[in-house]
This record gives C-alpha cells, structure tokens and sequence, in this order.
C-alpha cells in the first residue's frame, strides 16, 4: 500500500473576530453534532472551542477543548451527513452525562465513550477536553462481537482493558504527528484490533447490569435471530411469526430480546430503513424503487413514507443532500482548519459498500 500523508487540522475560535466565534463554531461542529451551549457561556469572552485533528488513511484522531453544551444527533442530521462510523471518546478533563436503557450515565476523566454514529443520541457536558477516535463502520464491524450494542456505551476506567485503551489512545495522539507516513498507516490495523478487544471484553452495553442467570443463553440466541434477521431482510414476508418459527424462539421470548429497542418489528423496520440510507447514499447509480424492494418494501411510495418519518426528507431529498456535499468536497477549498468536516464524510468512502450486509442500523 502507497505511503499516505498524515494530515493535520487545527481549529480554533480564538484565531475568529469575537462576535462570531460561537456562531462559526455551531456551524463548523454540524457536520457532526447539534450543540447549544449556555446564553451565559456564549459570550465571546467566555466562548472558546478547539480542535486539533489527524487523518491517518481511513481514521481520525481528534482532539477537542470547549465550554459546557448540550448535544445531539437527530434523524435529520443522521440522514443528512450520512457518516457511519464508530467514534470512542475518551475524557481527559471535564464530565458527559446522558441517559440510556439502564439508567443515567456519566462519563469522567479517563472514562471511555462509544458513539454509533448512525444512531440518535443527545448528552450534556461541563467544560471539557478530550480524545475522538473515528473508525469507519466498515473496518470495526467484522470484529466485534455485538456490533449494534456499544452505542452510548459507558466503559469505566476501572476496567483493565479501558485502561490500556485510554493510554493507546493518548499515545497515539501524542506519537502519530511524529510517524512517518508509511509506519502511520501500517499503524491502523493494530489500532483497530485494540478497540475490538476493549469492546469485546466489556460486551454489550448493560451486560454487567443483567442479573436474570441467563446473559449467555441470550447472547448466542440474540446473536443468531439478528444474523438471520440480516440476512433475510429483503423479504417483504419477514415477520414476528417467521423469525419465531425459523429460529425456534417464542414470540414472548423475542419481544424479551429486543425489549429494549421498541421490539422486534421496530428493529427490524430500523435495520432495513437505515440500509436504505447507506445505499442511497453510497449507490447512487440505483433507482429508489430497486433498493427499496432490496430492503423488504414492496412498494417504492411505503419506502418513502417510512423513510421520511424516520429521517424527515425524502429518499430523493437525501441524495440531493448527498450530492451537493460531495460536489462542495471535490470542487471548493475547505477554509483553513476545518478540514476536518471534510474528513468526517470521506473516511470510509472506500469500499464502502461492502458494508451494507453486515452494519447495523439507526
């Protein structure tokens, strides 16, 4: 594999005329993330936000220093940038709550957090710095063992192999501006392997919370019905009735399993609907009916109907989105230190539509 530049990006509010910071700021940050800081905090005096970034082939470090927050990914922003990765975070100062299926979350110094960002999300942080690694979907999934159950995840510094990780990262951003080229990038695999085994030790998320005896059994059963789920959706028949007669599992049992995501139907319109979008995104060529039909819906106005609720515009509206992106990427200059928005949207643009069969959805 050719040698790849590392590239750099630095942006920063202090180098904007003040009466502008914040609001340059929102605008730069969503590629990404809804923010809303504090009317008080907005100040320019008080205001300051900082990213120092890296893109290394297909990942990116990033490190980012700012005031206290609100954020969020909604549908429209999920549908609208189209990023499919996975990002893990980790606080070097400063705090994150957020509230998931089992209760209140906060994450604190040394603490890491992991972000599918296909999936909504919102949090609140204090004042804070930390570390973003950004892997594209593609390159993560084939190695975890519970792909779609690390979103908003919380993984301890208690935990031995946190520990190792929070370090791994730290190093990385202190050594990779260093590297030369060819070594950065025979780096990523081994970069890749240990976020796996972080996540895969810990499991999925809420496991430690389970006290019912029987977080193995469901485990490999979850396990199964999804990878069955995954590859039968583009059967418009695919139902509660066949999934419990081809899997062997009760429709109490079912419901049990997905409990936690709004139920089996609910998944399962969620896995095909977010398919939808990676391939509308990243197959342009292919009309809207075909990976319509390619997604179990039988009609292409059913398709858009679904679509829409779920992402507010429509499958065409999407690709027009997309579109533009892509000609404002390869035709303007990305001014000085937002590079990184530009990042965002090309890691994993590589073969990515190997991905579509095995990625899990919004």
């Amino acid at each position: 594999m050719p040698a790849q530049v590392i590239e750099k990006s630095v942006f920063d509010t202090g180098s904007i005329e003040e009466r502008l910071r914040y609001d340059v700021w929102r605008e730069s940050i969503s590629c990404i993330f809804s923010v809303d800081a504090p009317k008080e905090l907005r100040d320019p005096r008080r205001f300051n936000a900082v990213i120092r970034a890296l893109r290394v082939g297909n990942l990116m470090l990033a490190e980012t220093a700012t005031v206290a927050q609100c954020w969020k990914r909604r549908p429209l922003e999920i549908a609208r940038d189209g990023l499919d990765h996975f990002m893990v975070q980790l606080f070097v100062s400063g705090n994150m709550t957020w509230a998931t299926p089992y209760g209140d979350q906060t994450a604190g110094p040394g603490d890491l957090v992991v972000f599918d960002l296909a999936r909504e999300m919102q949090s609140q942080t204090s004042d804070f710095n930390h570390l973003s690694l950004i892997i594209p979907r593609s390159r993560l999934v084939p190695v975890l063992d519970h792909p779609d159950h690390h979103h908003m995840q919380l993984l301890p510094s208690s935990l031995p192999l946190t520990r190792m990780l929070a370090d791994y990262i730290v190093l990385l951003n202190r050594n990779l501006p260093t590297l030369e080229d060819g070594c950065a990038i025979d780096l990523m695999p081994a970069v890749i392997s240990m976020v796996a085994a972080c996540l895969n030790t810990a499991g999925p998320a809420g496991a430690a919370r389970r006290q019912d005896g029987l977080a193995v059994v469901d485990d490999l059963i979850d396990v199964r019905i999804r990878s069955f789920i995954q590859q039968n959706m583009a059967d418009a028949d695919l139902d509660v009735n066949r999934i419990c007669d081809e899997c062997g599992i009760s429709r109490s049992a079912l419901y049990r399993l997905f409990r936690e995501e709004g139920g089996v139907r609910h998944f399962l319109r969620e896995q095909r609907l977010g398919k939808a979008m990676r391939e509308l995104l990243f197959d342009s060529e292919t009309q809207v009916s075909s990976i319509a039909r390619a997604n179990g819906f039988s009609h292409a106005n059913d398709f858009s109907r679904a679509f829409r609720r779920r992402f507010g515009m429509t499958p065409r509206d999407l690709r027009a989105t997309q579109a533009r992106h892509s000609k404002s990427d390869a035709s303007l200059p990305c001014e000085e230190g937002r590079e990184y928005e530009q990042w965002l949207r090309q890691i994993g643009r590589i073969g990515s539509l190997d991905r579509f069969s095995s990625s899990p959805v919004p």
